[in-house]
């Protein structure tokens, strides 16, 4: 049995590949199609690994709680949510989606992109396309899917998989570096991907609703009172908000 808010968890933001098909969500990953719920019984360790379900969450709740009363309230009115493990080339194609787009337009792209260029693996459910299937796609191809201004970002990504996807035996700084060094991938992009990827607590990706958040609870503070959960506090502050908590924001 699964112990934490999954469906809040699979589409507050953090991955644009999961559907709800009936009593199930399901996602095509590392070529595999996965169907879960909440009564799942999961013990399949690439899935563990995805959910972060060996990460001790409860102790990392309770410091949260006691960071600060508003955040100890958000922990309380939201349900848990874990931070994903997921790919890294995958996550960073989503977030460079993600620029200016709202969750349900990026998860139409993100579907497009696999049904154009990845592999079926099952009738109906293709794989997110790795850097060697896009090699010989043009910028027109990719605006053609609708990406528009994003399709010479996705090209210089392509361009740069491998140092890009070098980045997970790096220190932040220089993950960062790296990141950035792609056109289109600014500070709230790399941060998701550090954060959505790599597991990396300590990024705190800044929207606009985190930064109206921020002035408004913690103004004269940064994400530096949250070290070393940033990220999951994050997510904490930013699913309060979209549930109307916050009405200000």
């Amino acid at each position: 049995m699964i112990n934490f808010d999954l469906e809040n968890t699979l589409f507050c933001g953090q991955s644009f590949c999961w559907r709800k098909e009936g009593e199930f969500y399901v996602a095509v990953l590392n070529n595999k199609v996965y169907r879960i719920n909440e009564k799942s019984e999961i013990e399949d360790p690439f899935l563990i690994h995805y959910l972060d379900m060996d990460f001790d969450y409860q102790l990392a709740l309770s410091k949260i709680r006691k960071m600060d009363p508003f955040l100890d309230e958000a922990v309380t009115k939201c349900n848990e949510i874990h931070i994903l493990n997921q790919d890294l080339w995958e996550t960073i194609i989503g977030f460079i989606l993600s620029q200016n787009n709202n969750i349900k337009r990026i998860e139409g792209l993100y579907d497009t992109l696999c049904r154009t260029y990845g592999n079926e693996v099952e009738e109906g459910y293709f794989s997110f396309p790795r850097p060697h299937m896009l090699k010989d796609v043009t910028e027109e191809d990719l605006r053609n899917l609708k990406v528009g201004f994003r399709a010479p970002y996705i090209l210089d990504a392509i361009k740069n998989a491998q140092v890009l996807l070098s980045i997970e035996d790096k220190d932040d700084r220089e993950a960062d570096e790296i990141l950035q060094s792609v056109k289109g991938i600014g500070p709230k992009v790399s941060s998701c991907i550090r954060l959505f990827s790599l597991h990396r607590l300590n990024a705190f990706p800044k929207d606009v609703w985190i930064k109206k958040i921020m002035k408004l609870m913690f103004e004269g503070k940064d994400e530096s009172i949250f070290y070393p959960y940033a990220g999951l506090a994050q997510q904490y502050l930013f699913h309060y908000a979209r549930l109307g908590y916050l009405p200000e924001v």
